[in-house]
């Protein structure tokens, strides 16, 4: 069972470190660099709500698994494990933050962009409110990832031979 479970918390922390990597790092920059920014926004906008929902389920087995490692008596100290549960927490806090919040921000916002003419000084107001909140969602994902390199490092530390 304690396999399983240290499988089931390896397996959704690293799918989803790896997926905020791989958008952020190999997708995103892509499909920015091939389509116009218009149609790249629609891309990605299509995208976010599916990263998400990745981020939300990954953190829910990871905090699951550990709570059930930590109830069936995992080898762990208190304070690593209460480490590990107040990262995964605040993980998940900030996915759903980022998620529910900074990105219909962010949507209405591309909305209200697209509809002012590009060089007007209403366009320029609203980009840098697109800017500041795209900068604030670049910031909540790359505290997830760090977040998230440090708990496998702890779970790869913790279980050396």
């Amino acid at each position: 069972m304690q396999t399983t479970l240290r499988f089931l918390y390896s397996l959704s922390l690293t799918f989803w470190i790896g997926s905020i990597f791989f958008f952020s790092m190999i997708a995103a920059p892509s499909i920015f660099k091939t389509l116009s920014r218009e149609l790249a926004g629609n891309v990605v906008s299509d995208i976010f709500p599916k990263y998400y929902l990745v981020s939300y389920v990954c953190g829910a087995v990871a905090l699951i698994s550990s709570i059930l490692l930590i109830y069936l008596g995992n080898h762990l100290s208190h304070l690593t494990n209460t480490i590990i549960l107040t990262a995964l927490v605040v993980m998940i806090g900030l996915a759903v933050y980022a998620g529910e919040i900074v990105t219909p921000q962010t949507h209405k916002v591309r909305t209200e962009m697209r509809a002012v003419e590009e060089n007007s000084p209403k366009y320029q107001e609203i980009r840098k409110e697109f800017g500041q909140l795209h900068r604030k969602a670049a910031i909540l994902n790359s505290a997830i990832f760090i977040f998230g390199v440090a708990l496998v490092f702890i779970h790869a530390y913790t279980n050396r031979e």
